[in-house]
């Protein structure tokens, strides 16, 4: 059972009051299934642009409880896009051959900023500094079996954190850099090449629904790529993955 209660007084003691170089002020516990499987997921920050007013502002109207619990709080998304739009979800399936509905999610950097005309920014050094502090204690209430860490900024902020136990590293999906090399493909080949991808594309086409299916199809492939085989008993035990090239 998850010490959810101890998550979040953890996070209220990193609260930031200076609203100025942060768009929200509390960091937040990751989603956590009920029937987690000890796999955790993290991207980068959450994109809290001038483009995703609406959500910025029902996440002002939260409380602050709310606000620390707010990945998974709407029933129609958890709040981490990539996870959101199927990318990471296809990928971790086909990769570990994992149920995405037993695996926890958030991001790497608890805060987001924005920069001119209120654009998203990648969050500065000082936040992933902060962010690795806060994942140190996370973590070891946690305790999770693997950290799939999805990008850069993923993996420098919980190698940071002192975690030592296994992590995988995938890069971040996002569009633009997944776009200059996912069209050197045909989506036919990708998925004869890979059957683990197209055994989860077939059974959740709903996943490369809104645009981008070339790009979630060759994430899902770069995936299973760098992940190495490992003991598929991991879903419902208490051991730790086993991990072997």
């Amino acid at each position: 059972m998850v010490d959810v209660e101890g998550l979040v007084s953890t996070c209220k003691r990193y609260i930031l009051d200076d609203r100025n170089s942060v768009v929200i002020g509390e960091p937040y516990i990751p989603y956590i299934p009920n029937n987690w499987n000890g796999v955790l997921v993290l991207a980068e920050s959450q994109n809290l642009s001038v483009g995703n007013n609406d959500y910025v502002q029902s996440l002002c109207n939260m409380s602050q409880d709310e606000k620390i619990q707010r990945l998974g709080y709407s029933s129609e998304f958890v709040g981490v896009y990539p996870w959101d739009d199927g990318s990471i979800k296809l990928a971790v399936e086909a990769a570990l051959g994992a149920n995405a509905s037993e695996i926890a999610v958030s991001n790497a950097v608890l805060w987001s900023q924005r920069g001119g005309n209120d654009q998203n920014v990648n969050p500065d050094l000082d936040l992933q500094s902060l962010s690795s502090e806060l994942w140190s204690e996370l973590l070891s209430i946690l305790n999770p079996k693997v950290i799939i860490c999805c990008g850069k900024i993923a993996q420098n902020v919980v190698s940071k954190s002192g975690w030592e136990g296994d992590m995988l590293m995938f890069r971040l999906p996002a569009k633009t850099a997944m776009s200059r090399v996912s069209g050197m493909f045909t989506e036919k080949d990708l998925l004869d090449r890979y059957p683990e991808v197209k055994e989860v594309v077939d059974s959740n086409p709903s996943w490369l629904n809104g645009g981008y299916r070339q790009n979630k199809i060759f994430f899902a492939c770069h995936a299973v790529s760098v992940t190495p085989k490992y003991n598929k008993a991991f879903k419902t035990d208490s051991q730790r993955l086993a991990f072997s090239v």
